[in-house]
């Protein structure tokens, strides 16, 4: 899917490659963007998330699932991109911003958000050179750009590593001399490689290369490249102010004009592949923002009966395979929950009392069929009972004793649960919540007020 992002509108572009066609989606852009004046700054992708900077804030955003958070941009610094940290077991997204300080010198800001209280650390970098464009691109946590060096315009891939902190000469680019005039684009081709495009300004010949190998951050020395094509463009050329997308599959070569995206010349572009990936820290909150973050654990996504136990979260996966629940003589007190993601079963932890887990109480989900709601009742100090009410009508076995208030957690119609959070002590279940998936053929940008961390 490309996202195009224009005054006052973002476009999403659905191609079907199999029988070459395109769907376009136009979405107003939401009038409480801070610093919006009329067009974006930068608009970047990292794994799943679409990440937007303006003069005056970063916003963090799934399409997808609807979900935005937004930070206040560092006063003269320029949002640089996206990424984490891949020596650790778990994602812990980190904005890289940065302001040049002197001819030698470049002053930097890292800002994790893996919690409500984003937390920002100043740096200052030594460098030699400079980037060609402020885009950056995002592949396995590590940020990479085209730059170029200042004493001899060499042009080539610079890399900053998360896990280490560093700027890092990557590697060479298939034309080593830089020329300023041309136009230039790196990507990511085929998920862990990269693509590299360059159009000549004087001919307008369009050249593109591929490298040969998975991109790994620690391999740039052993990286080469493969002219994948060159593309000749004749002065006569119709491709000047129009918006195609060209597919070339075998033998056959085909042109869709995107009427919606020629109105504006300056557009950002950008491939988004739609995924389940959740913007961190996020939570569904409808509030200005000097109100309070509303909780997780807030109907009809989740329930809390006290705030005793510790918080914990499974994830999000593509569905729920299998359930064990453990009962004491009254109440729900365990669970735990086996998931499928990319074709495996994953099994994720045991909360609770697992003392009362009799393997026989397993809930055995079929192909084809999905949790819808999660059902239940609580008291002041937890959840007494649960049941699961299933897509295709069944309603599993009642867990414990119907006690204390009624709940019912569900997503919106077609939506299934895909990951379930809350919070345990070792003796009961104190507060539960579900990630529902979003509802079925429905595409929508956040339309709901942002959250600011300052």
């Amino acid at each position: 899917m490309e996202l195009s992002f224009k005054r006052e509108k973002i476009c999403s572009v659905e191609v079907n490659l199999d029988v070459p066609s395109i769907e376009v989606h136009s979405h107003n852009l939401p009038s409480y963007i801070p610093g919006y004046n009329g067009f974006f700054m930068t608009v970047e992708y990292c794994d799943g998330l679409v990440v937007y900077a303006t003069e005056n804030g970063i916003g963090i955003c799934n399409p997808l699932l609807r979900q935005i958070r937004w930070i206040k941009s560092k006063v003269n610094y320029r949002y640089n991109g996206v990424g984490y940290d891949n020596s650790r077991p778990e994602n812990h997204y980190k904005i890289f911003e940065s302001c040049p300080y002197s001819d030698t010198t470049v002053k930097a800001s890292i800002t994790e958000f893996v919690s409500d209280a984003w937390i920002s650390k100043p740096y200052e970098f030594a460098y030699d050179w400079d980037f060609m464009s402020s885009y950056s691109v995002s592949l396995n946590g590590a940020l990479y750009w085209v730059a170029f060096h200042m004493a001899s315009d060499d042009q080539f891939i610079q890399s900053f590593d998360f896990s280490t902190e560093k700027f890092e000469p990557y590697c060479l680019l298939p034309n080593k001399k830089c020329d300023p005039s041309n136009a230039r684009s790196l990507a990511v081709f085929r998920g862990d490689r990269f693509s590299y495009l360059e159009q000549n300004y004087e001919t307008r010949n369009i050249e593109i290369w591929v490298t040969k190998k998975e991109i790994k951050i620690e391999n740039g020395k052993a990286v080469e490249w493969m002219n994948l094509m060159k593309v000749s463009v004749p002065k006569w050329s119709s491709l000047r102010e129009k918006a195609c997308i060209y597919i070339a599959k075998g033998d056959k070569f085909h042109e869709i004009i995107i009427n919606d995206l020629v109105e504006y010349p300056t557009r950002h572009n950008r491939t988004y592949v739609p995924s389940l990936v959740p913007v961190p820290t996020f939570t569904m909150s409808n509030r200005s923002k000097t109100q309070q973050v509303e909780s997780r654990f807030t109907p009809p996504r989740g329930i809390q009966a006290s705030d005793g136990g510790n918080e914990w979260d499974d994830g999000i996966f593509h569905n729920v395979k299998k359930i064990n629940v453990g009962v004491n003589d009254f109440d729900t007190v365990f669970v735990k929950f086996h998931y499928s993601k990319y074709n495996r079963i994953e099994a994720g932890a045991g909360h609770g009392n697992a003392t009362t887990h009799n393997p026989d109480d397993e809930i055995m989900i079929a192909g084809g069929d999905y949790i819808e709601a999660v059902e239940g009742t609580y008291t002041e100090s937890h959840i007494t009972s649960i049941t699961f009410r299933m897509r295709k009508g069944d309603m599993m076995p009642q867990y414990g004793r119907l006690n204390g208030t009624p709940f019912s957690l569900r997503g919106e119609r077609g939506s299934k649960a895909i990951g379930f959070y809350g919070r345990s002590s070792g003796v009961h279940l104190t507060a539960l919540g579900v990630h529902f998936s979003p509802p079925p053929l429905y595409y929508s940008f956040p339309n709901h007020s942002p959250v600011f961390n300052y």
